[in-house]
């Protein structure tokens, strides 16, 4: 799904990008052709934005809402959760 997990603080750097460019909400809406009312939902962090908008914001702002750290994580496994087949395997099998 996504490359890695979005950051937390995800609505402060849009909302700051935003700004430094000295545009409105209704001006980033319009860039990303998208509703206004998206922008506030994500900017106050009440909406985590979909991939697809996520990218738009990416590209327009010039920032990233991607943790991309890979710290303890493979960057094979995508994610904290993710079951692989070796773990399904050592389930199986009585988890060693």
């Amino acid at each position: 799904m996504m490359e890695g997990e979005i950051v937390d603080d995800y609505s402060d750097r849009v909302r700051n990008s935003r700004m430094q460019k000295g545009w409105s909400q209704k001006d980033l809406a319009m860039k990303l052709k998208e509703k206004e009312l998206l922008i506030k939902k994500i900017e106050k962090g009440d909406l985590i934005p979909e991939d697809d908008v996520r990218k738009k914001l990416e590209q327009i702002l010039g920032i990233s809402l991607l943790d991309t750290s890979t710290g303890d994580l493979s960057t094979e496994t995508g994610g904290k959760l993710t079951t692989t087949f070796g773990d399904l395997i050592k389930i199986k099998k009585g988890g060693k």
